[in-house]
């Protein structure tokens, strides 16, 4: 007689995102610091034309102090008005600050469906079908997609060795720097090996960089990789490797 053997099969639950974020101590620290140091930073402002005046008149002389009879002005409105306006003032501009250093504030999110890096409110999605390769050049974090162009490319402060365990908890490949580093060649001006367009691109945010204009460097490095063209930066200087199958 046979027996017929029915086997249970219970589907594994899916692993969870792994999220790499920020956690409390980090906006406490940044809040926590940079507002009051504007607002002490305001209230020592006040009290500056009176120790100014408390100087030698030698001193009050030199050409970029605006002189005894002004200071004296000014010392002659110093007062709680005063410092508590300017403590204010101070409050505002270490919220400014405190805003500011969000901009390096990112949230990686890695699942089973796709890797996501949020940075300043908006996020870059990878597919895993189209994901290659994650890694850390310098203080930026880089993804490469299956055809080795760069998927996203955003500073972070954060290390390594979280991110990497977060890549790798679902299965995305992680490496210890660009697996590609040997294909870059430095730009030279007028090289042969690109055409005018993308000569003239290179050349443009070469002068971005000397500007140290970081928008127009990353709308211009964003230019470039449509013509097929990978770039990072050295020093000032610009690296370059082509796309493969992709002439430029």
């Amino acid at each position: 007689m046979n027996t017929e053997e029915r086997v249970n099969v219970t589907a594994q639950p899916a692993a969870p995102p792994a999220v790499v974020r920020h956690g409390a101590a980090y906006h406490l620290s940044v809040w926590g610091v940079l507002l009051p140091l504007g607002a002490a930073a305001g209230g020592l402002l006040s009290l500056l034309p009176g120790w100014l005046l408390a100087l030698p008149d030698w001193v009050l002389a030199l050409p970029f102090l605006p002189g005894a009879d002004k200071l004296e002005l000014l010392a002659g409105v110093s007062g709680p008005i005063l410092t508590a306006v300017l403590t204010v003032i101070g409050v505002v501009a270490g919220c400014f600050l405190a805003l500011m250093s969000y901009d390096e504030v990112i949230t990686v999110k890695v699942d089973g469906e796709a890797v996501r890096v949020t940075a300043s409110g908006e996020t870059a999605e990878v597919p895993r079908e189209r994901f290659g390769t994650a890694f850390l050049d310098g203080r930026e974090l880089v993804v490469l997609d299956a055809g080795t162009a760069e998927a996203v490319r955003a500073r972070t402060d954060h290390k390594a060795k979280r991110l990497r365990a977060a890549f790798e908890a679902h299965g995305y490949a992680w490496s210890e720097g660009d697996p590609h580093a040997d294909a870059f060649q430095r730009w030279l001006d007028g090289t042969p090996d690109l055409d005018a367009r993308t000569q003239a691109l290179l050349r443009t945010r070469q002068e971005a960089l000397e500007r140290k204009d970081a928008d127009d460097a990353a709308e211009l490095r964003a230019a470039l990789a449509d013509r097929g063209l990978v770039v990072r930066d050295r020093e000032h200087r610009q690296y370059w490797r082509a796309l493969p199958g992709r002439e430029v």
